[in-house]
Order: structure tokens, then sequence, then C-alpha cells
């Protein structure tokens, strides 16, 4: 099959003289990946729409979607490379990208020479883009050999251990399985919100009378459209789920063909549920002794039943081992291996670790990251800026790309101290993020537009392309054409330092990542999914087989992976901190339907809907605290302090506040400032870091004169 360079999907008049509409994917870390329509004329972006074709989203896109035209014209956005004369200074100067090259390249030739090696050389990059042209990133700074390499999943890497533990491997179904539930469970997640086309089945599957139960300290907008909701103290989830076991066995409700025949250490398990006190099960957790019965009976007499287990539940001290505990309700009661069971769990590290999927998903990337476990490396975790002063030979190099860990991470101020410390920092970024005014040099990233790419659902495994529907504004590069460029100018002042490919384009490089995709998404070339959708072929329903990859060749309660990683091997929680007199509130953080973490947060007219930034806190807080609507409020800890406009809701308790990702006061203060670096218990097995314990952070409220 012949394609053409750009081959539009359609081309009409209409006002413009000819407009020509392209194919393309958001690319933002969002587990829908929308497929869109994007209207081009006269060179500019003037229409963007969802695809109708795609089979999850239906050509329905959220209000992001329909911003992201604001987000490519952006008057913030990053046009050409830049150099800061001292960082944080904001005293920029415009350079060359050959000149950016030359001196960057300078820079990893000189650190190779001083130091015999490149280990002072790292990298921090996630999901600022999921499209897999970005992963040359990666693929770059592998072909250095031996560096420093930052380790470590922020979101999911508790609840990716947790899951590879009990079962071996990470797999989940199909988004559209959920609908052949009779019960829906959804934990710590609020799909309504942040994965708004879900929502579909959940109320097809209500339509033919399934149950929808939501369990959140937040009284969610997913929660609004449930049949039961219960409020959960935040961190409990273990606790929840452990009284939930223990009356299943007591009543009997449980599979005693599945609990003996695909489990193993069930004897050691059953009696570790023994010792449970529901009592002090219903004080932890905030929820009567009769509801915890009501919702034990209602798993365990409903059948096929699901859970939705979202990311909120990880985000404490305990949250890989709540992951852990939650999903061995599926386990008690046979709802693993059937049609309208199992646990629907993000899969993003499915594709990197596991099976013949993690080969596929980013065949060349994944494996350059995982070669950075190779013992040359020297390897750093979620807290990589708490070692800095500790590392010899000390880290002088650092590239960063897809991530904002000012805004991100904890304690922003030392992430801050940090980069300061660090001789030459690189952002490859759109805008100039708070992390990218800690940089000595800004390289432009293309907006996902302006470069042709392919991109995979870490959620529903859909397959799309990514057109080129504009040129590059300004001197924009793609991730490729960047690491491309530096490649090159390495290989002219010291050949062999880097072993990355030059031969080729970005084409070449799709076509060799998408290789061996090809079997498994029924195409010969990945440009035909300009014309038809397309899906990595995996089961609808995992684990129908029975045959899990663990130790024992069973589903595990007693995991002796764990237990080799000195890690406790049946599923208990760990103890949640309190709150104290000082600070006696809880500040928890969420998306906003209108942001993702850091990025859109920039988008005034996003902004404008949500009216953000904002606290929102419970009605009877604000009168504690002398508070009225729309008052400023100081917002502190030991950490630091910043400054919110409030707002009442009745959503949440009144010992917790909440705001949202992303957020800065109005000194420019980000909320992170508050949060202090706390691991959670799992990450490092499988994710090589802990997770980040994100609701662990206590605050207290003074109204501002």
């Amino acid at each position: 099959m012949n394609f053409q360079d750009h081959y539009p999907f359609q081309i009409k008049g209409g006002i413009h003289k000819m407009s020509q509409t392209y194919c393309n994917v958001c690319t933002a870390d969002c587990p829908a990946s929308c497929r869109l329509l994007t209207e081009v004329a006269d060179g500019r972006i003037i229409n963007i729409k969802g695809d109708p074709r795609d089979p999850y989203t239906r050509g329905k896109i959220c209000a992001k979607g329909y911003a992201l035209k604001e987000l490519v014209y952006s008057p913030d956005r990053v046009l050409y490379p830049l150099k800061q004369q001292r960082k944080g200074s904001g005293n920029w100067q415009r350079i060359s990208w050959e000149q950016a090259f030359l001196e960057i390249g300078n820079k990893l030739v000189g650190i190779a020479q001083d130091y015999g090696s490149l280990l002072p050389v790292s990298m921090n990059k996630f999901l600022g883009t999921t499209g897999l042209l970005s992963q040359s990133v990666e693929g770059f700074f592998s072909s250095l050999g031996p560096i420093t390499a930052l380790m470590g999943n922020p979101c999911v890497s508790a609840g990716t251990d947790a899951f590879i533990l009990n079962y071996g491997a990470l797999k989940k179904p199909l988004p559209e399985d959920m609908k052949n539930s009779r019960l829906i469970l959804i934990w710590g997640a609020n799909p309504a919100w942040t994965a708004i086309h879900q929502m579909r089945y959940i109320f097809e599957a209500q339509d033919q009378g399934a149950i929808v139960v939501v369990i959140d300290p937040i009284f969610t907008s997913t929660a609004a459209r449930s049949d039961i909701y219960y409020r959960i103290r935040p961190g409990a989830d273990g606790d929840l789920a452990l009284g939930l076991a223990k009356i299943l066995v007591e009543q009997n409700l449980i599979d005693h063909e599945f609990l003996n025949n695909f489990t193993f250490g069930w004897p050691e398990y059953r009696d570790y549920l023994e010792t449970v006190d529901l009592s002090q099960v219903s004080s932890s957790t905030g929820i009567p002794l009769a509801e915890l019965y009501e919702l034990a009976r209602l798993y365990g007499t409903t059948k096929p039943a699901t859970i939705r287990l979202g990311p909120g539940i990880q985000r404490g001290p305990s949250g890989g081992q709540n992951a852990r505990i939650i999903d061995c309700l599926a386990a008690l009661t046979g709802n693993i291996g059937i049609s309208g069971g199992n646990v629907h769990y993000t899969s993003y590290e499915q594709l990197l670790h596991t099976g013949k999927y993690g080969q596929l998903r980013l065949p060349y990337g994944a494996r350059q990251r995982l070669s950075e476990h190779k013992i040359d490396n020297r390897i750093l975790g979620t807290d990589w800026y708490t070692h800095l002063d500790t590392l010899d030979p000390p880290l002088k190099f650092l590239w960063i790309a897809g991530r904002n860990p000012v805004a991100q991470d904890p304690d922003s101020a030392q992430i801050i101290q940090a980069l300061k410390t660090i001789d030459t920092v690189v952002v490859a970024e759109q805008t100039l993020s708070a992390t990218a005014q800690m940089a000595d040099y800004v390289l432009p990233v293309s907006s996902p537009f302006e470069f042709e790419d392919v991109v995979i659902s870490f959620w529903h495994y859909g397959a799309a392309i990514n057109q080129q529907a504009i040129p590059p504004l300004g001197e924009s590069k793609s991730d490729f054409a960047i690491m491309h460029g530096l490649a090159s100018m390495l290989h002219q002042l010291k050949p062999g330092l880097s072993s990355f490919p030059l031969h080729g384009d970005a084409r070449t490089w799709l076509t060799q990542e998408f290789t061996s995709l090809n079997d498994f998404l029924g195409i010969t070339d990945y440009r035909e999914l300009a014309h038809h959708p397309a899906r990595v072929n995996l089961p609808a329903v995992p684990w129908q087989d029975r045959q899990f990859p663990t130790a024992s060749g069973l589903y595990e309660f007693y995991s002796f992976t764990a237990a080799f990683h000195q890690t406790p091997p049946l599923p208990i929680p760990v103890d949640q901190p309190v709150s104290s007199h000082s600070y006696p509130l809880r500040l928890m953080v969420s998306r906003s339907p209108i942001t993702l973490n850091s990025q859109f947060y920039s988008i005034d007219l996003l902004r404008r809907l949500e009216n953000l930034p904002l606290l929102l806190i419970h009605p009877d807080t604000g009168r504690q605290k002398n508070l009225a609507e729309g008052d400023l409020a100081k917002v502190y800890n030991e950490m630091g302090e910043l400054e919110l406009p409030v707002s009442f809701s009745l959503s949440l308790p009144p010992d917790i506040v909440l705001t949202y990702m992303g957020t800065e006061d109005i000194h420019n203060t980000l909320i992170n400032t508050l949060l202090s670096f706390e691991s959670t218990d799992l990450g490092k097995i499988f994710s090589g870091s802990p997770g980040i314990a994100y609701n662990n952070c206590f605050v207290n409220l003074v109204k501002m004169g």
C-alpha cells in the first residue's frame, strides 16, 4: 500500500479556500488516548473534535481535548532554544539549536573525560506524552552506557508491586467487560472526572440491573451517580478490605473451589483473618459495623463482581499492601478469570515489565528502559533529590522531559535547591514550567500536532496514529529530532560516546518501534491506523486459564517474591499516621476535570471554568476557622505555607481539605511545598523505587486579614 506524506482523512471546501482534516491523538497521561480529527486551513488549526470512529470514545472528548488548540497557540509556549544565565534568575537568552547542541554536547564530553564514565549524568522523564516517538529520549540516554538512572513511578508503583506479588503479572480486563458485571465496586477512583468514557459501560451495567458502589473519602461526581456510597477515612482501605474478608469467611461467602485449587497461602491468610477485630475496623474506617456486614454480603452474594481500583488508595504509607488486600477480595469470591469480574487497574507498568505486551508496547524503548537495571548503572529512586550530596561521583548533568518535578514531587523548595546544585540542567518543554525556570537550557518541544507519532492506550490498548497536521511552531522539535540532533553533535565531538542510531528519520524510528506490533494489530504499516482503528490483541478477560506466573504457579495470598525482598509475604496493612493538634486537617490533592497534573493548568480558559485555584473545605471547618466563602486562607504546616481562596463543599468531611494538582497560590507558591517526602510500602520490587505517599499531608488554616 502506498501512502502520501500527509494522507489527510478528508479534504473539503468551506469558509476557507481549502481545509484538510488530520487524524490525531491526545497524548496526555490519560487512559482514553482520545482519537481526534483536526481541521487545518492555511497551515493553522481551526478546529479539533473527537473522532467518531474511535470505538472507545465514540467521538466524545473532554474539556481538555477541546482546549488543545489553546495549548498549541498559547502565548506561553517556548518556541526557541533558551539559555539562562543563572538558574531561577529569569535572565534568558535565545540561542540557536546548533549552539544548544554544541554546548550540551561539550558538557557530556567533558564529564566523560573528567570522570572516566557518564555516571554523573541522569535523566528524569515520565508521561508528558504517551507517544512511541518520545521513547527516543530513553533510547538516547541508554546509548551512553552506564548513567545514574532515576527509577520508579510516582503514581502507580505501589499498586504495580501489589498486583504482581499476587498474580505474578499485571493484567486487566478490557474496559467494556465492566458492563457484564452485576456489581461494580469503584474504590478510590473518580472516572466521572478522570475516565469519562468508562462511565458509559458503568451506566450500561446499571441499566441491566448492576449495583454500583463507591468507596471514597470524598463524595465525588462518580459517587453521586452510584447506588451506594461509603465514606472511608483516608488510608484505611486495607482495614476495610480485611474486615470484608473476615465477614466473607465467617458467613461462608467464599469460593472454596477457587481457593483450594488455584491459590497459595490460603490457610495462612485465613488464620490471619481470625485476628482481625471488626470493631477496630469500624473505628479506623469510620464505617458502622452494620454497614460493613451489608457491603460484605452484597459483594459475597453478587456475581460476577468487579472492582475498579483507583490510584487514590495507594497514596499512603500502606498503599501497596492496601491494594494487595483489596485485590484478595476477588480471589476469596472466585471473581478472577470470569467475564464481569476481576480487578480493573491501570496497566502502564504491564507494558514495561510483564508478558509479551511488555515487549510490544515499546519494542525498542522498553528494552532500553529495562536495561537501566544493569549493575553498571547507579540507581536512584523517587527521592533522588535527597541524596545528591552523598553521590560519588556527583550528579553533574540532568535532562528532564515529560516531567515537572518542582510542581509534581514532594517538597518543591528542596527540589529547587537540588536543581541549583547540578551543574547542567536541561529541560525539554513547551512552556517555562516551574521546573523549566530552574534550568540552564530549555529546549522547545513540538506539540503532538506538529510531528507524526503512534499512541497505544494503557487502558483500552487501542492503537492510533498521530499525523503531523501543521508545521512545528517557531523552532520547536519533536523529542526524536532533539535526541537525533544531540547524538549527531556527539558523533562529531567524540565518536563512539553514544550508540544512538543516526541513520534514518523519525518515520524510520517509528517503523522499527512498530515492527513487533504489526501481527498483534493485524496491520502491516502503522500508517494504516489513519484509515481504521486497531487494538492490541489481548484477552478481554484475563486469567481464564488460571495460570499465574508466580513462584507457586498459583494466585498467592502468601507471596514468595515478597518474602525474598523482605516484605511481609501476607497482605497486612502498615500503620497509618494520624493528625496532630497543630495540624488537624488532612490535605488531599486530586485531579480536577479540566487539569492533568500540571498540564493544562496554564490555559486561562480552563482555569476560569473551575475558578482555580481554590481550597475546598467543609462549612463546619469554615465556621471553626471564621472563614466565609471566597475568603483567603493561609494553609500551613512545618514545611511551609501558601494562600488560597476557600470554597465550601459538603462533598468532604470536616477533617479534610482539598485542592487540585498543579495548584499555585496568589504568590505562585506550589501546593507541593507543603508535602514532605514519604514513601509507600511497596514499589521498589518491580518499578525500582517506592511510590509517594501524597495523601499523608496534614495542615492547619488561618484566615488572612
